[in-house]
Order: C-alpha cells, then structure tokens, then sequence
C-alpha cells in the first residue's frame, strides 16, 4: 500500500465552465452554437453545477477528499465590459466559504481558456493592453474570495490555449499561425505576472502559480537524429518555454528573443502539473508528424494509456526549477469505469516515486470530479468519478469513488 505524508492534499478538479451551464456571455458559449462541437452539444446544460452547488460539496465530501480546485468564469462575473455582477461574484464567494465550513480547501483557478465574449472582440490574449482588464477582473476575485484561498492557479494550460486556439485552430478563435500562438502565450506569461501581483498585493502569503499540461515527447524511431532532435526541441518549447520565461524573468524562443520580463521574474510560488499520457514524434518537412504510442492500449480520448509516464515529468520538472508541485489534473475518459482504477493507481504509484527520489510534491488533483463538458469534444468523453445524469443532473458514482476514498484514507494512516 502506498503511503503519503501527512498534510499532503487530496483533491478532485473541475472547470466551471465545464460544469456551470449557460455561461452565454463566453467565447466558447457563442462558438459551440455555431455547431463546432462533437454530436452539436452545447454547455447549456453542462452539469448544472451553478444551480447545484450544494450537490457538488455533497459529492466531494463523499470521496474523502480535502480539496476541490475549481475555476471562476470570467463571463459570468463581467458580462459586459464594465459591468460586473455582483451576484455572481457573492455566489462564488459563497461557495468557497460553504467549501471550508464542510473542510473542504478551495483551490481556485483565475482562467480556465474561457474568455468572455467581448474581451475576445477586443483581440482576447493577442493584445498585451487588454492585460488590464484581466488584472481589474482578477482583483474583483480578490475581493471577494481571496480571504478563503491560500493556493491560487493563474492561468489553466497557456501551452495548451495557444496550440489549440491560435496554433492548430480547432478552439475559438480558430487561428492558424505560429507568430500569433507566441504571442498569445507570451502575453500570458504578463496575465499570470498581474494576476500574482493582485493577488499579493492584499494576500502576500498566498501562494500563487500556474498549471501546466505536460507529455514526455519520445522519438518515433529512437534511433533517428532527426525525430531525436524534434522531440527535444518540442519537449522544451512546449513543457518548459512558458516556466523558463517565468523563472528567468526573459522571454525565451520562441515566446521571444531573450528579452528581459523583470516584471514576471520569478513570480511563481508552485508549479500545477496536468498529466495525462506521452506523445511520440517523427521528423519530416514542414512539421514533423505527432503520433500516438502503439506499446499500450488507447484510451477513449485517444491517449495511450501510460500513467506511469507522470514519474519522469515530475522529477524533470522539480530539477529543473526546485519549486514545490501539485499535480493539478490526471485523470482517463473511461465511460466504463473498468480501467480508471488502474490507471490512478499507476499514476499516483509514479508520484510516490518521484517524490521518494527528492521531488517535493504536495498534493494530487484528479480530473475529474463529474463527467462534464469536454471542451470540442462535448459530452462523449467521460473523465468522471461520478457519472453526470443529464436529464436529472444527479451524480452518480462510479465504482472508482469508493477506491479512490479507501486509497486516501489508508494512505493517510
């Protein structure tokens, strides 16, 4: 039986707008009806979670666990420009102070890739004077919620926003080009550096950082110097670019040049780690080919099933930068439940691993609580412990709650 020290945070995570339902003032609530989603879902509905929040504290009391990260919408809280709901900023305020009285720790997320509309009318990410609103937005959040929230995360996958948004163009906006996906996660190398320093400015114990999705690249063909070659080079740009930029206060290639950033130097207080599986990749002309490991079975995301690749992410990113780390997402779309257990076993015995070998690590977030909205992929992928029922909205476990509950509280003996 694994072990893990005492303190060490277990917790689940969602997104909100994932699960909140008719977040109509949003970038991706006027995108998905247009038809761009799988099977033509929308997040009208999502999981119902804005009307059913007391649902949601229910169900992750149920699992044992001691945290919930969650993301606060941008869309819902300012609407317009300039016109802030209060409503719904006492609603979210609300629900941290609901999480604690049931011991529950919010972990928050600022930005979770959606914007609202209106900021995305203005240039979104792509415009670096638009960072105002952002930071305007984030000291609102302060305001009302940063007295319950000692873990804050910035920004949700920047690498991942800037390849599927603005590189290979299947999320809003749609953008197909290289230079505008730098710049976008240039710029939101600056959106984390305001949100920190709004954060501090009243709560300077606080401990802010940003999540990052990260895969193993692996040469097709080990052997090849050029598919050698193309899985470094993609290896640093997309795992390491945007933290090297933080902690070295310069934004590194391709974000930039080198260029000095001593506004966002070493304004990371933890690194968020989302894992879910490794990439193998082939050199060829113009971009090398990206292919999906054969060694192990597929899940029904189409990853490989390798779990145990979060040990090496782990320690290689804790060499690299000697900052603490929560693993703020891992989790398998498994409508059957017949693998999850499997797979979260696998990987927490990869953490456990990494943190016997020196990696400081202190806590583990699985994704996700509920089935959800799954982005482009709509309601046909299913990550959940518990299974969303669309037309009642009840939660409903699966097999994998009762395991994962009798893993932490055994763990914790």
């Amino acid at each position: 039986m694994l072990s893990f020290p005492d303190g060490f945070i277990w917790g689940v995570a969602t997104a909100g707008h994932q699960i909140e339902g008719n977040n109509v003032f949003s970038d991706w609530y006027t995108w998905e009806h247009q038809g761009k989603v799988k099977n033509g879902d929308t997040s009208d509905i999502a999981c119902g979670s804005w009307e059913n929040l007391d649902r949601d504290i229910e169900a992750v009391k149920s699992l044992g666990v001691k945290a919930y990260r969650f993301s606060v919408e941008w869309a819902r809280i300012e609407p317009k420009a300039n016109r802030f709901e209060e409503s719904a900023l006492e609603r979210y305020g609300n629900f941290c102070k609901a999480l604690i009285e049931n011991g529950i720790q919010p972990i928050l997320t600022l930005n979770h890739f959606v914007l609202p509309q209106w900021f995305s009318d203005m240039g979104g990410w792509e415009n670096r004077e638009n960072l105002r609103y952002f930071r305007r937005f984030v000291s609102k959040i302060v305001q009302y919620m940063g007295r319950f929230i000692h873990y804050w995360v910035s920004v949700n996958e920047p690498n991942v926003y800037a390849v599927m948004s603005y590189l290979m163009g299947e999320w809003p906006p749609e953008i197909k080009d290289m230079s505008r996906a730098m710049k976008v996660l240039s710029n939101l190398l600056f959106a984390h550096g305001e949100a920190y320093d709004a954060i501090k400015e009243f709560f300077p114990t606080s401990m802010v950082g940003a999540a990052i999705n990260m895969m193993p690249f692996f040469p097709l063909r080990k052997l090849h110097p050029g598919d050698r070659l193309v899985s470094n080079y993609l290896d640093r740009v997309y795992n390491y670019s945007y933290l090297d930029s933080l902690l070295k206060g310069k934004l590194v290639k391709p974000l930039g040049n080198g260029e000095a950033a001593p506004e966002i130097s070493s304004k990371l207080d933890f690194i968020g780690i989302n894992y879910y599986t490794r990439i193998f990749v082939k050199y060829s002309k113009p971009l090398p080919e990206i292919a999906v490991g054969n060694e192990f079975e597929k899940t029904e995301m189409g990853y490989e099933f390798f779990p145990q690749g979060i040990e090496d992410v782990i320690l290689k990113a804790y060499k690299r930068y000697q900052l603490p780390i929560i693993i703020t997402e891992n989790g398998i779309a498994d409508a059957s439940d017949t693998r999850r257990w499997e797979y979260i076993e696998k990987a927490l015995t990869g953490v456990r691993n990494a943190m016997e070998k020196g990696a400081r690590v202190f806590g583990y977030m699985y994704w996700s609580l509920m089935d959800n909205f799954e982005w482009k992929e709509g309601y046909s992928m299913k990550f959940g412990l518990y299974e969303t029922v669309q037309k009642t909205l009840e939660l409903k476990p699966r097999g994998s709650v009762a395991k994962f509950g009798d893993f932490i509280s055994k763990s914790l003996t």
